[in-house]
């Protein structure tokens, strides 16, 4: 028998047990990204991250980070990786997941950092970027559980500015895996927690750790460790309906860290840590053009991370190292790793656009966004069904050469056999009801040909011409280029009019009046009317709207103001207002007439760049029918607005009040509910 010094056997067991364990450890890949930046090391180990974003100066923005330990912290760090110690919060018992939220208290409005303590079963408050405490020591969840733990931690903030803390854990229950805590401020001065509901499915296998909020579209996120991610409405009043269970398959282990990178237009990226591939897996945020809750793979990609936990990510520029905004990835060194988006996305993957503002959180989302079209949408026209209003229809522009005049259904589906494609930059459309042709009434849809310098005409919503293939308008200008246009029907005569706008023009004079007249052969030909209204001469008249029940036009001098006049020519030319001169950012776009039957509504107008609406009264005053008055404005989920629509007809059960349409320069229109527009201010 061959006899083993007991040293020797013992430094051979270490020894295998060393190897089996360097063996077990996923490789990094040869092709993997690098980081930009990796932190200092923590004392125990590194778990999840955030980002608050200074605003001031983003470049000195901060990143938190947690270290999992019964003596672990919360660290903070500056953009190049470096602690910075009189901000690092230590002697927390397991932090293990953190988040960031904007939060009011009192007369102030600041950034919250909340962190989950995992041996005290509290979670834990702190004040950015000071890292004060605000929870009186911490805030009990869980309680009455058998299972508590807490881990997962996810801020939301809704569009009525209440905060909310989703929180996860160690393990649970097959149903209300997941608690969701209303955040208020108390009389002391410090936050506290009241728990809303308990939802949320788990397939007990593993444990659920990584969560998200998406707080524009209103969801949560989480990852069933080894099973996918599952989706759920984040708004308590929506119900405990799981949308969406996805990344099922394609994962080598645990679903860990998720986080999500917006574009500012509706769309973005669902990121979540393949942990054991040291992969991340990225998936589309909008969902797919017929199911907005199957978020497809759009790619994976290799990182220098070590099975990652927890992840974070902002579209926000953060200086010369991270222009287009900063991945922060956990990594299983006591580290975290900081890469630039670019390098995230690669040629794959889109980057929120430079200098676009960010919607804030208080942007109202659309009901429905429309399938996006080839080129470029513009303006929009909203054609109501009088025997069915449930099924209406949108028609809107696709403004190049080679584009189209697209029908949607009330739900932004392209209805493809009433398409009119081929169109040489049509800009904008508008629609009149009831106009004769040979004896019998119809519906006709008008859009601008820019680059052939005329009018097309459509029935509707059969959609077919009468036009006999284009009605050239501004034959005696130098200056052509068709692009706005609003159709006005007299209610004496019935007669209707195409009032256009061109691209540049006169500065008196800068419209011109087209009365639409049967031709004889069973077409419709044009009759010029007249020349007027005033023109800035500092950028373009592009929209146009009339307001057919009270008989004025309005039209977007973009750089200067809104102004009105008669829509019938026999009333004269005086402009009657001037109004809007103030209240926009820089140009002034897309205008549509809300109409209540007693006379009174509001005028809608894009402020473009700010991503709004300034509302107007339709009425003016009681001293001056043409003084109209700022309502409000209001913040949409449309990116750059130009040409809008709006009818204060139902349309069915899902728009009873009416309907508003707006584009956006992501190729599609935003759809909403008057309800959603007026809140509780408008009728």
């Amino acid at each position: 028998m061959k006899f083993t010094h007991p040293t020797v056997g013992l430094l051979g067991l270490i020894g295998s047990v060393l190897i089996s364990a360097c063996e077990s450890k996923p490789k990094i890949a040869e092709n993997a990204l690098k980081p930009k930046i990796t932190t200092q090391v923590t004392k125990h180990d590194t778990d999840d991250a955030a980002i608050w974003i200074n605003e001031e100066d983003p470049s000195q923005s901060l990143i938190l980070g947690t270290d999992k330990n019964e003596d672990g912290a919360l660290y903070v760090y500056d953009l190049k990786g470096n602690i910075i110690e009189d901000k690092t919060v230590r002697g927390l018992k397991r932090p293990n997941n953190v988040d960031i939220e904007e939060f009011e208290l009192g007369e102030e409005e600041f950034s919250i950092a909340v962190v989950t303590e995992r041996l005290t079963n509290k979670i834990r408050i702190f004040r950015l970027p000071e890292m004060t405490p605000l929870d009186n020591g911490g805030i009990e969840v869980f309680e009455g559980e058998d299972q508590r733990d807490p881990m997962g931690i996810s801020l939301y903030k809704n569009t009525e500015d209440k905060v909310y803390a989703f929180v996860g854990r160690k393990s649970g229950p097959l149903d209300g895996y997941i608690w969701q805590y209303e955040l208020k401020g108390d009389e002391n001065g410090n936050i506290i927690a009241e728990k809303v509901r308990a939802f949320g499915k788990y397939s007990g296998k593993k444990e659920i750790e990584a969560m998200v909020v998406d707080d524009e579209l209103g969801y949560v996120y989480y990852s069933d460790e080894g099973v996918g991610v599952r989706k759920y409405f984040a708004d308590v009043e929506k119900g405990d309906e799981e949308l969406a269970i996805f990344a099922t398959e394609g994962f080598a282990g645990d679903h860990e860290g998720i986080s999500i990178y917006t574009t500012d237009i509706g769309t973005g990226y669902i990121i979540v840590s393949d942990q054991q591939a040291n992969k991340f897996q990225i998936f589309s945020r909008e969902g797919s053009a017929d199911n907005p809750h199957q978020h497809l793979l759009v790619k994976s990609i290799d990182v220098s991370t070590m099975e990652s936990d927890g992840s974070e990510v902002t579209n926000a520029s953060l200086g010369d190292l991270f222009p287009k905004g900063m991945f922060v990835a956990m990594s299983d060194d006591r580290t975290f790793q900081l890469y630039a988006w670019e390098d995230i996305a690669g040629d794959d993957l889109m980057i929120a656009p430079d200098g676009l503002p960010q919607h804030t959180k208080n942007a109202i989302q659309p009901k429905y966004i429309t399938e996006k079209v080839v080129f470029d949408t513009d303006d929009p026209a909203i054609w109501v069904n009088k025997n069915d209003p449930a099924q209406s229809l949108i028609i809107g522009t696709d403004k190049e050469d080679g584009g189209g005049l697209y029908v949607f259904d009330l739900h932004g589906k392209i209805i493809k056999d009433k398409v009119i494609p081929n169109l040489q930059r049509p800009n904008n459309v508008d629609i009149a009801y009831g106009y004769i042709l040979n004896g019998k009434p119809i519906d006709i849809a008008v859009t601008t040909e820019r680059s052939r310098n005329q009018l097309r005409v459509f029935s509707v919503p059969e959609m077919k011409p009468i036009d006999g293939g284009g009605l050239a308008v501004f034959e005696d200008r130098d200056k052509k280029d068709p692009m706005g246009v609003a159709l006005f029907k007299n209610p004496k005569n019935g007669l209707v009019y195409a009032i256009v706008g061109p691209k540049d023009g006169p500065s008196k004079g800068y419209l011109c009046q087209y009365r639409i007249d049967n031709d004889g052969k069973g077409k419709v030909k044009l009759t010029k009317i007249r020349d007027f209204g005033n023109y800035s001469g500092i950028k373009e008249i592009e929209a146009i709207a009339v307001d057919n029940e009270l008989g004025y036009v309005y039209c977007s001098d973009e750089a200067f103001g809104v102004r009105k006049y008669y829509a019938d020519p026999s009333k004269g030319d005086e402009e009657l207002a001037l109004f809007g001169t103030k209240e926009f950012g820089r140009d002034i776009e897309g205008i549509s007439i809300y109409k209540n039957a007693d006379g009174t509504g509001y005028i809608l107008i894009s402020d473009q760049q700010r991503n709004t609406f300034n509302i107007f009264s339709r009425e003016g005053s009681e001293v001056n029918p043409h003084n109209h008055n700022f309502i409000k404005s209001v913040e949409l989920m449309t990116l750059e607005s130009d040409g809008s629509d709006v009818t204060s007809v139902g349309l069915g059960d899902e728009f009873p009040k009416g309907m508003f349409v707006g584009m956006s320069t992501d190729k599609t229109f935003h759809i909403y509910d008057w309800r959603d527009i007026a809140g509780d201010d408008l009728k």
